[in-house]
């Protein structure tokens, strides 16, 4: 376990009571995502040099969905909202929205994402390419097959992957989100890992 890492989740476990009622968990080891080749929702490609530099958090979901990823969309523009009160611009984490039904998701992606928050990245690509970032995630999307009407179902899990600048997987958060809960405990994660990286 890295030094900084074994430090942090020490400092998370005696944290105040507020941490305790946000139901994110670090990830332990953190995990480094295997490569993948996936397209933003402009025909970008988007691979894990996007990711480097910068924390991310990645939304599993579909653009149909009726409920759950709208919801965790506007929840995490809360979270950024209340991080941009003591966060510059530049260094607000980015937001992005895996899109694992391309068929549907592609044509719209850009306008969907953009509903949320202009900086919002949306990202998709094939069934196979999804699928890696999906397993670097420790995540799950099961695309059920059609109905006689063409219609079908997509199960995903909910939870949101907190990625650092060194593209590693360090946390999981699960929604909803208390945004000033979950900006706390961002900060914490952000100035851990500065803290952490800068030690002998």
């Amino acid at each position: 376990m890295p030094h900084w890492f074994a430090a942090l989740l020490a400092l998370l476990m005696t944290a105040a009571p507020a941490w305790a009622r946000l139901d994110g968990i670090l990830v332990e080891p953190p995990a480094a995502l295997p490569a993948f080749a996936l397209e933003d929702h402009d025909g970008r490609p988007f691979t894990p040099a996007a990711l480097a530099g910068r924390w991310t958090l990645v939304a599993v979901g579909y653009t149909s969905c009726p409920d759950v990823c709208p919801f965790t969309l506007a929840n995490l523009e809360a979270v950024r909202a209340e991080l941009a009160t003591t966060t510059a611009p530049e260094r607000l984490p980015r937001v992005v929205f895996l899109a694992v039904d391309p068929a549907r998701d592609r044509p719209i992606l850009r306008d969907y994402v953009h509903h949320f928050h202009p900086d919002f990245v949306g990202v998709t690509g094939g069934a196979e390419a999804v699928a890696v970032l999906l397993a670097g995630l420790d995540a799950k999307a099961v695309i059920s097959p059609p109905d006689a009407n063409g219609a079908y179902e997509v199960a995903h899990s909910a939870a949101v992957g907190v990625v650092a600048p060194d593209g590693r997987l360090v946390a999981k958060l699960s929604p909803p989100f208390d945004p000033a809960e979950t900006a706390a405990f961002l900060t914490g994660l952000i100035r851990g890992l500065a803290r952490g990286s800068a030690a002998p």
